[in-house]
């Protein structure tokens, strides 16, 4: 899938993305990133606001695992997330998740085959300006058709 695909798709299924111009910079089995500009996704502040930055990460991992289990169709939700903010973002905020360890992703496919949910932790790490500004650590389920 290529980063324009995988933006197409984002925006159609989750309308949020494109309301918020999510774009998609690079993608594939080994990591997402995405970058969401200032302007849309700014609070009172002028920072970035919280929670287009944890939809933005949520999103982030979300992709990572649609391509690594094609066999989901999609059907992905997340279990569980946290997110930490280390810094205000004061530009525009770039997303980042890289997979696991190959192993994880193994299990998670077999647990989606045999049981019909795979689960997989993920990072989801978000800089603005170069710096680090957000982490997400989140659980996300692959569930069969």
């Amino acid at each position: 899938m290529t980063p324009q695909q995988l933006q197409d798709f984002l925006h159609r299924c989750i309308p949020a993305t494109a309301a918020l111009h999510i774009r998609v910079v690079s993608c594939g089995t080994d990591g997402v990133e995405l970058l969401m500009p200032h302007a849309p996704n700014r609070n009172h502040k002028n920072t970035v606001f919280g929670g287009s930055t944890a939809l933005g990460a949520t999103v982030c991992g979300w992709a990572l695992v649609h391509l690594n289990c094609p066999e989901a169709a999609g059907n992905i939700v997340i279990q569980s997330s946290e997110i930490r903010y280390t810094a205000p973002a004061h530009g525009d905020l770039l997303l980042s998740a890289k997979s696991s360890d190959a192993t994880e992703w193994t299990r998670c496919r077999e647990m989606l085959a045999q049981r019909g949910k795979g689960k997989i932790d993920l990072v989801v790490e978000g800089f603005s300006d170069g710096l680090p500004v957000a982490r997400l650590t989140g659980r996300y389920v692959a569930l069969a058709g």
